[in-house]
């Protein structure tokens, strides 16, 4: 009679090949500020982006091209951003401030890789509709 052998061999596990580190990403601030005025763009209720005295004082100087009323600091993976807008009149203030927030926190975040820390709002106009302005 023959025996039956049992076969005690395990199967076979992927194994995961190991985080290749091929150098560091850089994503400038520049490029994370155009992020941040397309979600603007889009964000109903921000009639456009304000600039102040000193940015445009620098960009009439330098010549270099700033996005007009955003500014982005990032340290660690983190950004700091902050913006001057002004809101169509008859919008609630603070209702398009809250979803220029999300909007902007949303799109860096996916779009950049970069944590959102704090986007802070300034309004600092509102933009009269034409019929309105005589």
């Amino acid at each position: 009679m023959s025996e039956m052998i049992e076969n005690n061999v395990p199967e076979a596990e992927y194994i995961a090949p190991p985080a290749v580190q091929l150098g560091t990403i850089h994503i400038s601030n520049d490029v994370v500020s155009k992020i941040v005025g397309m979600a603007a763009q889009t964000t109903p209720g921000v009639s456009s982006m304000s600039v102040g005295l000193t940015e445009g004082l620098a960009k009439s100087i330098s010549g270099k091209s700033l996005q007009k009323g955003i500014d982005v600091h990032i340290q660690n993976d983190e950004a700091s951003i902050q913006l001057r807008i002004n809101v169509q009149y008859g919008r609630k203030m603070h209702e398009v401030c809250q979803e220029l927030q999300h909007n902007v926190q949303q799109a860096v975040e996916q779009m950049a890789g970069v944590i959102v820390k704090e986007v802070k709002v300034q309004v600092i106009g509102v933009a009269m509709p034409e019929n309105v302005q005589g």
